[in-house]
């Protein structure tokens, strides 16, 4: 065996490998396999890029986990190499997909710290394009824009692979921004590119993308047959995590065509999927597309369980969002912290050498003194300021809804919850008031998601006024809101009800620069006696909520009517006693 190995040039096998992992990924881990045999005949440096490797083929499988453990223990064997830089890169991609966020942005950093010491071109517009992917995976776009133009600055016409992968970042930078129609047109350039060129992996990618933009313009048959090769590309290279997107993708696109069976069968595939926060987004989607056909189907009873589901992802999701932003403010905050730390120590450091050469001049001196002194603590006072004003802000942003400005789900209910404790002790009623956007969806693709966010904060708007300052108002869903009345009873829910409805149904949309009617249905529910939280009220407000709808929408339902119709009442009391209720 020493002898075998001896034979073995190294260097090139490892190049070898590196090539496989973007054109033949089965290759690639039989290639792994066969050098991880001979790992105690490598030199350290040849050790920790083999390392590095098999941590990217964990990530590829979506063992994250194992992923960063791996490129941990390659980081003493690549030091002070251009290879740290990749190790530090995949580490953040494995934080990202375990959304340790904190951790993420620390090892950008220390890889942003890397990039003013790599000299290589190559290597620097390599490292432009981890970039782009890191901060696409969080959600960073403007980020993702920059460096992947960066990195196409610096290829050539020989630097085919990156040129491929920054043309994919910069077709994902369209998608982002919503620009579909270039995002189609760029994705299908990077395709072509790619395919020609040997890079079969990234040309499935794009093949997606193609599928996505055509699924957002609407050209669904399209669509289809673009997500469908996707899959059978990214099935070949065993890219876990795109199967299980391309999978949710496809579940939308079926369910816009009404292909009912095969929705079922591809939301149903993620639907399956263990919980855990890489599907916390795709498990979003494909609840809120089984929801949809279940009320399509008139079924009700499932379309609320979905539905259900589809909130509590909605809200993983929501919290993933602030944990990211607060991470990137963060780290943002960090940088430059450290800035003002490095200013204020080269001013101390310019202080001491002029305290040595002028110690005949005391009095000089000590006026010098007093007035840095006076000067660091007006700085620190500064500061401290500043960090108030940032901890407020993040706090206010944790409660209220970006969009719209009242509170969001979680603060709502919270406030809603207190309200409640403190009228049911003291013998007051309580009323909880539901309401959802009718076609909520039709505004979107019809004029755009613009036109939808006007919709929704222009009903905020209308109704703000209308609500006493006792009330809780929140945005509990995309296009679903709460109305939480202490001390009022169902009657007095119902009134105040039909009040918002007309105020919805009359407001003027022509400012929006589009001609359409924005109505909304609502379920209303009022406290009984055995109500010991909110929970039971929101329950059966959302179920008054769901006949409104089934009535034919713009309408105001109250719980108790729900009751007085045979049918309904049998499918409500067989609702409630249902034990996943």
């Amino acid at each position: 065996m020493p002898l075998m190995a001896a034979t073995i040039n190294f260097d090139e096998a490892l190049a070898e490998l590196e090539q496989l992992q973007h054109t033949d990924m089965q290759s690639a881990i039989t290639k792994l396999h066969e050098l991880e045999a001979d790992f105690e005949h490598m030199t350290r440096f040849q050790q920790g890029r083999l390392l590095v490797f098999k941590g990217t083929s964990f990530i590829y499988a979506g063992q994250y986990q194992e992923a960063l453990e791996t490129l941990i223990q390659s980081e003493n064997l690549v030091q002070n190499s251009d290879y740290l830089f990749s190790a530090y890169s995949y580490e953040a991609t494995a934080y990202i997909a375990l959304r340790n966020f904190k951790n993420a942005f620390m090892v950008m950093s220390k890889s942003l710290a890397l990039i003013n010491r790599i000299e290589s071109i190559d290597i620097k517009r390599a490292s432009y394009l981890r970039l782009a992917s890191l901060y696409s995976a969080m959600s960073v776009t403007d980020e993702v824009g920059t460096y992947a133009s960066k990195a196409l600055s610096l290829a050539s016409a020989h630097d085919v692979k990156d040129i491929c992968t920054a043309k994919l970042y910069l077709s994902v930078y369209q998608l982002e921004l919503e620009a579909y129609d270039k995002a189609f047109d760029a994705f299908q350039s990077t395709r072509l590119f790619c395919e020609a060129n040997g890079y079969p992996l990234i040309s499935f990618i794009a093949l997606k993308g193609m599928g996505e933009s055509k699924l957002r313009l609407q050209e669904y048959s399209t669509s289809v047959t673009l997500l469908l090769s996707a899959l059978k590309g990214y099935e070949s290279f065993n890219f876990q995590l795109e199967i299980n997107s391309t999978h949710a993708l496809l579940a939308e696109t079926y369910l816009a065509l009404k292909s009912y069976a095969k929705t079922t069968e591809h939301a149903q595939y993620v639907a399956n999927l263990p919980d855990g926060t890489s599907y916390t987004a795709l498990k979003h989607a494909v609840f809120k597309v089984l929801a949809e056909q279940s009320a399509e189907n008139a079924q009700f009873e499932q379309a609320y369980e979905y539905s259900k589901k589809e909130q509590y992802y909605n809200q993983l999701m929501f919290d993933e969002a602030k944990m990211k932003t607060l991470a990137y403010q963060a780290a943002k905050f960090n940088a430059d912290e450290q800035s003002r730390e490095i200013n204020l120590l080269n001013k101390e450091r310019e202080l001491y050498v002029a305290q040595q050469t002028v110690k005949e001049r005391e009095y000089t001196n000590m006026l010098m003194f007093v007035t840095i002194l006076v000067g660091g603590l007006f700085f620190l006072g500064i500061l401290l300021a500043v960090g108030q004003m940032q901890k407020r802000k993040f706090m206010r942003m944790a409660r209220m809804d970006a969009l719209t400005g009242i509170l969001n789900r979680g603060a709502g209910q919270e406030l809603g919850e207190n309200l409640f404790v403190q009228a049911t002790a003291r013998g007051g009623d309580f009323c909880v008031i539901l309401f959802d956007l009718d076609f909520f969806k039709r505004i979107n693709d019809s004029f755009g998601h613009g036109t939808g966010d006007w919709a929704l904060k222009k009903v905020v708007d209308s109704l703000k006024s209308h609500i006493r300052n006792g009330d809780v108002f929140a945005r509990i869903g995309g296009e679903e809101f709460a109305i939480l009345l202490p001390y009022a009873d169902e009657d007095k829910g119902m009134e105040v009800a039909e009040q918002c409805r007309a105020r919805i149904e009359a407001i003027d949309t022509q400012h929006s620069g589009h001609k359409f009617v924005i109505t909304a249905s609502f379920g209303v529910s009022g406290l009984m006696a055995d109500d010991l939280s909110l929970d039971p009220l929101f329950h059966r407000a959302d179920m008054a909520l769901y006949a409104a709808k089934a009535n034919g929408r713009n309408a105001v339902v109250r719980y108790s009517d729900i009751l007085k119709c045979d049918k309904q009442a049998t499918d409500l009391r067989r609702h409630i006693a249902s034990p996943s209720v």
